[in-house]
């Protein structure tokens, strides 16, 4: 039987589902590329959601030239809603969540994960992690999906890294802070090249994102990778 808590808890998340989406009605748009080999980030804002085609361009600006094709069938894509798959093996686990929901309302077709300031101001872990088994050998490209509303007049913060285990040590693959300025609710894309650690040696790597300072709001919708090879500009 449910008890006076969770009606509680209950209520409250229904009343946040329906304050993100009246935010959600005046939205931005943002497209973040990033390269684990130099640990450069670039930032677009836009304004509506982001097409293959000005992806693979603001991906070149990195220094290899992609064409839409990368975005294809990914080895791995994961959501709240299909949080495990078991070819190649993939899945999540979520840490300090509000609430994590199959349903649609506020990322269609996704589910979400929720995290509020409610959430970071007593000090509890908020965390995606997502656990990727034999990705693609080589340079990979990894996207995620998600969504933030500041708090008002501040910076939000949200940091994404890859770990994995050459040598048999887990180490840092690639590192990013992303720093979200505006105030409106910001619907984020981010495209992250990586090189893969061969399966001998880390046949499992991590992917962590973590809402930080300065955010009201933090909405996960989805991970994945693929492979992520340049074009041959030779032929």
């Amino acid at each position: 039987m449910e008890n006076m808590n969770q009606r509680g808890t209950s209520k409250d998340n229904a009343a946040i589902r329906r304050e993100v989406a009246e935010l959600q009605e005046h939205q931005g748009w943002l497209h973040h590329v990033a390269d684990a080999a130099t640990g450069t980030v670039l930032t677009t804002e836009l304004r509506g959601p982001v097409t293959p085609l000005s992806r693979a361009k603001r991906l070149s600006q990195l220094g290899d030239q992609f064409d839409p094709s990368i975005f294809g069938t990914p080895t791995h894509r994961l959501t709240p809603r299909h949080p495990y798959q078991f070819s190649p093996m993939g899945y999540l686990r979520f840490f300090g969540a509000t609430e994590v929901s199959s349903l649609g309302d506020l990322q269609p077709e996704e589910g979400h994960a929720m995290w509020g300031i409610w959430d970071l101001s007593v000090g509890v872990l908020a965390r995606m992690e997502a656990m990727v088994i034999d990705p693609p050998r080589g340079r990979c490209l990894l996207t995620l999906h998600f969504a933030t509303y500041n708090v008002p007049g501040q910076v939000g913060t949200i940091r994404i890294e890859v770990l994995g285990y050459p040598g048999d040590e887990l180490k840092v693959l690639a590192s990013l802070q992303l720093n979200v300025h505006r105030d409106n609710y910001q619907s984020h894309t981010t495209d992250l090249v990586f090189i893969s650690v061969p399966p001998r040696y880390s046949p499992l790597h991590w992917v962590t994102l973590d809402p930080g300072s300065g955010l009201d709001t933090t909405l996960f919708a989805s991970v994945s990778v693929a492979p992520a090879r340049p074009l041959d500009i030779g032929v």
